[in-house]
């Protein structure tokens, strides 16, 4: 990564070196005069955080630039890979998780904040959010790689600009335009650890002329799936031990009886079956009760395969002296495959029905029997088969609008048409009304030997989920120079934007009415208007200062209006040191699937800590279980609001060595989520079962102590969050030795504090150094190059984390260890314009920091291992 003083002085440089070369192409007699105003006429660019386009891209806004040679020492091969290890994607992000419909799905979380507060721009553009996240965040695996030029994230809160979901920043992908010339590229990688193999083409070609120019690239990637069992980690252990508690992989739907009037779970005869663990293995689950399981790590997969293939367009054309076309079309398709062990869930037994095994309390085996009460079985449908799932993702996203000038008025119009059509196709999942008929009839065989081919195709199901997001909106706007003061023109920029939003989920009916083992979740549809006007001006108060203003008004047709407004500044304290800040209000509207989503299950991880208590079981040894939660959607929502502040220094030391500092501090009031279980049992151990504010939790006989059997969790306005960090960066370029010259760029964030509630309601604490939020990682960059020859390594570092906290005080408890992985990469240009690169990500093989039940952070680790990597190009 680039420090932004560092890329606005490469462009500064670049506009002396222009107007240099246009005093020597006039003759010895041209003046100086003259080359000040060649360098007065340079182009303006616009810079993420402003409509307001400028020769330095140094404003009062903190802005990280990652360019196109950066994404290439990284090895990654797409954008969410890229931005995934970024410093500022501080407690990691979605990746593509097997099994699930957001398998095919990956995001940004800038600042820990939430991909929902992570706005993302193609081109200074809204890219509107996935349809099968609710709308809430985009999935970064829309966008293509090869057509990119830069990325710039914007770090301070941005809502007065561009509106909702700016809370915590902005990350905008600017692709390649007027490009001359083609390339071709060709990437295969080689990981060590079985799975994850991935090979990448692409090609990228473009006109110009004195009229206009186009661009375009088109790629294809492919990522081979990995599987639980093909890590030591994510495979099952200790699978023969006694208690349950001791193992991990391992899952308690397997075969087993709930009774309903004791509540006492007993394995069913049924569990003697190879599919079982050790054919029929019986663990003590704690509390008296014995139950068989099922290693689910032997069929499930823990990363999806990946298919991707995009193509990309942009061009402009200057129809005249003063309006100029400008238009770009994006076309993706993004297939994953996932797999899930076979379909586990519970349904209903009346009394006599099945035969279980009875155990003592010392787990002596006393023989079966018939169950004597009506109740549940947990059971694991082998004769089915694993349930996989294909999602096939399709994106169009196409822009056409004119720009216009006039001396020093100009003008912009811009219509943005996206559509995104998400589908899920899911089998091996199981119809509960068919079997509980099935059983109830006496058809369905309980025995070990399973059932016969009729009875699995009577009970067999395929699920499908359609998410589908079309998104419209016009963009106009004007832009002036409207008085001078002694410093310098006043820039403004006034606009309005209006945006339509339609959005549909679709399931299977049966999946629908919550009739599907295995399966999870019902349709919803909803849509909006939103109409915006706001403003902007560049101020320079003086040479050495210069105020930015901005607002903006949003009104929503389904909730309410914002005013957001900003404010900063900055000032040149001496040549060499930059002073910014920055203050704002910014607001994140709830999604449509926020307010008008169909209540769906889905299978919650949780610590039942007071279950733990009764067991004799410690704090730090109660491990988290699975249990059935339906989630509820809000129509009554309400907008978030936040408030964002920073405060910077960028010092160029030299020409060569700059370094810049950033302090941040964010804000946001009445989040939007969902309460989650952990949340709901934090509230309970406060207030006793049954007076949760919201949510429910329902245990075994309505008992205090008995066992968790399902939960409620709803979505609602909590009270907030509040965080505060610096970013650090040093860029060092530029010295030369004999073999060769060297730079170096270290990356640094730290986050110093971040409060939120331990549950709704509940008491605030600053949670920095948990489970999953690291206090500090960065990323330092050594940089060689030799002629044609050219290498980087690559460090980065995730500072270590409390395993757990205390159920009562909230004190952390246990240590994660810290982890730094290295990665190298070598390039060779040869003569003929071709490229040779080689590299090794993760060169020490590091595997995911992992907990005492070998549990890892998804978000922040991935599981790949040493993997190489290499690539020719080819240029035309």
């Amino acid at each position: 990564m680039k420090s932004e003083s560092l890329t606005a002085k490469a462009i500064r440089r670049s506009i002396l070196t222009m107007a240099a070369t246009s005093v020597a192409a006039t003759g010895m007699f041209t003046s100086v005069a003259n080359a000040e105003e060649e360098q007065a006429q340079v182009e303006r660019i616009e810079v993420t955080g402003s409509r307001i386009k400028r020769t330095d891209m140094e404003g009062s806004s903190p802005i990280t630039t990652i360019d196109a040679a950066a994404i290439e020492k990284t090895g990654e091969m797409s954008v969410a890979d890229v931005l995934r290890r970024s410093n500022l994607n501080t407690f990691g992000s979605q990746s593509e998780a097997s099994g699930s419909n957001w398998q095919s799905q990956s995001n940004i979380s800038l600042r820990g904040a939430g991909a929902d507060r992570t706005l993302v721009l193609l081109n200074g553009k809204r890219m509107p959010g996935s349809p099968t996240m609710g709308g809430t965040a985009v999935n970064l695996n829309t966008i293509p790689t090869a057509a990119i030029e830069r990325i710039e994230v914007l770090t301070d809160g941005a809502s007065a600009v561009y509106g909702s979901d700016a809370v915590a920043g902005v990350v905008n992908i600017i692709t390649k335009k007027d490009y001359d010339g083609f390339e071709v590229s060709a990437t295969m990688t080689n990981p060590e650890q079985p799975g994850g193999e991935e090979w990448k083409t692409h090609v990228v070609g473009g006109i110009s002329g004195d009229k206009g120019s186009m661009t375009f690239s088109l790629e294809h990637q492919n990522r081979e799936i990995i599987y639980q069992r093909d890590r030591w980690f994510t495979s099952s252990s200790n699978i023969l031990a006694d208690k349950y508690d001791d193992t991990t992989g391992v899952s308690a739907y397997a075969r087993n009886f709930l009774d309903m009037t004791t509540f006492q779970f007993s394995p069913m005869a049924a569990c003697d079956n190879d599919k079982m663990v050790g054919g029929g293995h019986i663990y003590d689950y704690g509390g008296g009760d014995y139950i068989c399981g099922y290693d689910y790590t032997s069929e499930a997969a823990n990363h999806a395969s990946r298919a991707y293939t995009a193509g990309y367009v942009n061009a402009d054309y200057e129809i005249s002296d003063e309006i100029r076309f400008i238009g770009q079309g994006l076309f993706t398709r993004n297939e994953t495959f996932g797999r899930y062990a076979p379909a586990a869930g519970w349904f209903n037994v009346e009394a006599g029905q099945i035969d279980i095994q009875n155990w003592d309390e010392d787990g002596n085996f006393l023989g079966t029997s018939k169950n004597a009460n009506a109740g549940r079985t947990y059971y694991r449908f082998t004769d089915v088969g694993t349930r996989d799932s294909t999602t096939i993702d399709y994106s169009t996203d196409i822009q056409v609008g004119l720009e216009g000038t006039h001396d020093h008025f100009g003008w912009d119009v811009t219509y943005h048409y996206n559509l995104a059509e998400n589908s899920n196709y899911g089998s091996g999942y199981v119809h509960r009304p068919t079997v509980e008929a099935l059983v109830k009839s006496g058809d369905f065989n309980f025995g070990p030997d399973g059932n016969d081919a009729s009875v699995v195709a009577a009970i067999t199901h395929d699920t499908l989920a359609q998410d589908i997001m079309e998104f419209q909106s016009i963009n106009a706007g004007i832009n002036f120079e409207a008085f001078e003061l002694p410093a310098g023109l006043v820039g403004f920029y006034f606009g309005s934007e209006f945006s339509d939003y339609k959005y549909h989920s679709r399931v299977d009916s049966e999946s629908a009415n919550g009739e599907v083992i295995g399966s999870s979740g019902a349709g919803s549809a909803g849509d909006r208007d939103v109409f915006a006007v706001f403003g902007e001006s560049i101020i320079p108060v003086t040479d050495d200062l210069e105020f930015n203003v901005a607002l903006r008004y949003d009104k929503y047709s389904d909730f309410g209006s914002a005013v957001t407004p900003k404010v900063a500044l900055r000032y040149n304290v001496i040549d060499d040191v930059v002073v910014r800040a920055s203050w704002g209000q910014g607001f994140r509207a709830p999604a449509l699937s926020d307010l008008y989503a169909a209540d769906s299950f889905s299978a919650d991880l949780a610590t039942d800590y007071h279950r733990c208590d009764i067991d004799g079981i410690a704090p730090v040894d109660c491990t988290a279980d699975q249990y059935d939660v339906t989630r509820t959607a809000n129509p009554d929502l309400e907008a978030e609001t936040s408030d964002f502040y920073n405060l910077g220094v960028i010092w160029n030391i030299t020409d060569d060595l700059s370094a810049k500092a950033e302090y941040y501090n964010l804000k946001v009031d009445n989040v939007i989520s969902f309460i989650s279980l952990d949340s709901l049992l934090r509230e309970e151990a406060e207030v006793g079962y049954g007076n949760l504010a919201r949510g429910e939790i329902i245990r075994a006989g309505d008992s205090p102590d008995g066992r968790i059997l399902e939960a409620t969790t709803p979505l609602v306005n909590g009270n907030g969050f509040d965080t505060s960090g610096i970013d650090f960066n040093v860029t060092y370029g530029g010295y030369e030795t004999s073999f060769g010259d060297f730079g170096t760029t270290f990356d640094l964030t730290w986050v110093l504090a971040y409060n939120s509630e331990e549950y709704f309601d509940g008491p605030v604490n600053d949670k920095i150094g948990r489970n999953g939020l690291p206090e500090y990682r960065f990323t330092w960059v050594i940089d060689w190059s030799y002629g044609d020859h050219a290498a980087s390594l690559l460090t980065q570092y995730i500072d270590g984390q409390a395993e757990t906290v205390d159920p009562d005080t909230y004190a952390q408890i246990g240590s994660l260890s810290s982890q730094t992985t290295f990665d190298f990469s070598y390039s060779y240009t040869a003569s003929w314009n071709g490229k040779f690169g080689l590299g090794v990500r993760n060169i020490t093989d590091q595997d995911p920091v992992l907990d005492s039940n070998l549990a890892y952070d998804d978000a922040l680790y991935n599981l790949y291992g040493r993997t190489f990597t290499a690539t020719y190009t080819q240029k035309f």
